[in-house]
């Protein structure tokens, strides 16, 4: 960081100091932060006895999917006040970009969606940004996080493309892109650090009002109680299976008591699950590594038993790219090896399905000590499951509808780390740690009159439950169509008497169903979409929003073709036309996607 006006320089961490990477962050944005926050005061201190306040405007705009960008640059905007800054925050959707060329100092928050994409909210504004009459920002300064996740390709795409684009365009970079991985907070509190003190001396100083405001702290939400470093421990009530016992899938209902909590939750919103490791994937695991349970090793900047950090700090099973690569380079395998030199899919391809012990039995057996793979481990990341219920409707209540991941893969049984978390080691009485993950587009309209699409095959049925029950309970008048789907009627139809319980009152207006292995062709959601193209886009054209859940790469993908050729055939509209009207409904909030 650059020394700032006080000649008082950011304090640094010396390179041999005996923590590890993630340790080194969180002490080195924890340390920034403090010393800009003096910064602040002392500059606040001089500026107040000797001038009059000024005003100096910051634009800070999010591109989210899920609410994380959008939670980090609320957090961003609430320190910016300390530094003498007026911020303003600006959902992607609702930024244009000839205001926003105009403006002085500008922070931009983006995660990456599916594979190397731009959320929802911000892909209008990137196809105008990227195009080639897109407006200068010669007078811009700016600084970019991205989130994402290292176990997918493309990471942080999305962000490393606004980074580059607002470069190119003239602006000029006054703090270093931060991409950070799915433990996202301490890097971004990092970045907050630095860029806002080096953001708050660049620019002019005066009543300069760069993007019209529309107030949004007035709609936000107050900042929950719990987080990931403190969670609310949940009861668990009751789960139970959904599917009959002849399916091929297991998927749980669960239910959590929020008494005493004080916590509440909008339908819509996810909720963060905080598990453990599995005994005995963590008995393994010891043993592979040649060492005790018992034994004590530094992690997190404390010394622990080796069974404690590997049971709730590491994430173990899920191997980190630095693992991947530290394993290929100790086998030998020259055919491994070459996989890192071509690409991250290439690379995927390879290990796909195989989890850390696989690796380090298949290619590196005795190579690593408990310190090597303590060091190389990703931290065990929160899962974030889409709530399914109203909290109008289950008073001090979460239910969660979740599939149990299992699969066999190199002679072994694996096991997915919070949904058998769940479904195995939890029982009624069980404590679960948790957060909530607040969706504020994902959510029923305000106008109780309006009629909503819900497509949600699978466990994309779960915040559409959600949607109902809060229908119900406010007693909304609007028109509710769902699309579900799944293998078989017989054994997958999930909460098949509480949506036909619901047909039957006329709450739930339209259900249409697809279940792919009921006849000789598969027939999908996106099918029954195309069977009723007709009503589906009169329904648009009355105002309905459409929402979708569930998974990102094969199904939110054909329903998104789906729609456009339904729009394109019964509106009698040109591609390009078509595009216009989806992108319409996106900056309205009415095609909205919960999907992973």
């Amino acid at each position: 960081m650059e020394q700032l006006k006080s000649n008082k320089k950011v304090p640094f961490l010396p390179q041999d100091i005996p923590f590890n990477d993630d340790q080194r962050q969180w002490l080195g944005g924890f340390l920034a932060g403090l010393h800009t926050r003096l910064l602040v005061k002392e500059e606040h201190v001089t500026t107040t006895s000797t001038t009059s306040p000024q005003v100096k405007p910051l634009t800070i705009i999010y591109g989210s999917q899920t609410g994380n960008a959008e939670s980090v640059a609320e957090e961003a905007a609430d320190i910016a006040r300390n530094h003498g800054l007026t911020p303003q925050v600006q959902d992607m959707d609702d930024v244009d970009l000839h205001q926003l060329c105009k403006a002085e100092r500008l922070l931009v928050v983006t995660s990456t969606y599916g594979e190397g994409e731009m959320p929802d909210n911000a892909q209008a504004l990137w196809d105008c940004i990227s195009a080639d009459d897109a407006p200068r920002f010669d007078n811009t300064f700016f600084s970019v996080l991205a989130l994402g996740d290292t176990n997918y390709d493309d990471f942080c795409l999305a962000g490393i493309q606004w980074d580059e684009r607002l470069a190119a365009l003239g602006g000029t970079r006054i703090a270093n892109r931060v991409d950070c991985d799915v433990a996202y907070e301490s890097a971004a509190h990092e970045w907050i650090a630095e860029a806002l003190p080096t953001i708050a001396q660049k620019g002019s100083r005066g009543d300069i009002e760069v993007m019209p405001a529309n107030a949004p702290s007035a709609n936000k939400k107050a900042k929950p109680k719990y987080t990931r470093d403190n969670p609310f421990e949940a009861q668990l009530l009751k789960k139970y299976t959904l599917n009959n016992p002849s399916s091929g899938k297991e998927t749980c209902h669960y239910e959590l008591s929020l008494l005493d909590s004080g916590e509440s939750y909008d339908a819509g919103d996810a909720i963060n699950l905080l598990p453990t490791n599995r005994p005995e994937l963590v008995d393994e695991l010891i043993s592979l590594l040649g060492a005790r349970k018992e034994q004590h090793e530094q992690y997190d900047g404390h010394t622990q038993e080796l069974q404690k950090i590997f049971t709730e700090d590491l994430e173990i099973r899920i191997p980190s790219k630095e693992f991947i690569t530290e394993v290929a380079a100790r086998s030998g395998d020259q055919e491994f090896i070459a996989k890192l030199e071509e690409s991250t899919q290439a690379l995927n391809d390879f290990v796909w399905g195989l989890d850390s012990i696989d690796l380090l039995k298949r290619y590196a057996p005795n190579s690593f000590t408990a310190s090597d793979f303590i060091r190389l481990a990703k931290p065990l990341a929160p899962r974030a499951y889409s709530i399914s219920s109203s909290i109008k409707h289950h008073p001090n209540e979460v239910h969660l509808t979740i599939a149990s991941v299992r699969y066999e893969q190199a002679g072994r049984v694996h096991n997915g780390v919070c949904s058998t978390f769940l479904a195995d080691l939890c029982e009624s009485g069980s404590k679960i740690k948790c957060y909530f993950a607040p969706n504020k587009h994902f959510s029923v309209p305000q106008d109780p009159t309006s009629p909503i699409i819900m497509i949600g095959p699978g466990t994309g049925i779960a915040p559409f439950r959600g949607f109902l029950e809060e229908r119900l309970s406010t007693q909304a008048t609007g028109e509710n169509w769902l699309f579900f789907g799944a293998r078989t009627k017989a054994n997958d139809f999930l909460y098949q008497q509480e949506l036909e319980d619901m047909q039957q009152q006329g709450l739930l207006t339209r259900l249409d169903l697809a279940f792919s292995r009921d006849q000789q062709e598969k027939i999908y959601v996106q099918d029954k979409m195309q069977e009723q193209g007709a009503l589906l886009f009169e329904w648009l054209e009355r105002g309905a929003y459409i929402y979708v859940c569930g998974d990102a790469f094969r199904m939110a993908k054909d329903v998104d073709k789906a729609l456009h050729q339904i729009i394109e055939k019964q509106g009698n509209l040109s591609p390009d036309q078509t595009q216009e009207y989806i992108a319409n409904l996106k900056k309205q909030k009415r095609y909205v996607r919960d999907v992973y």
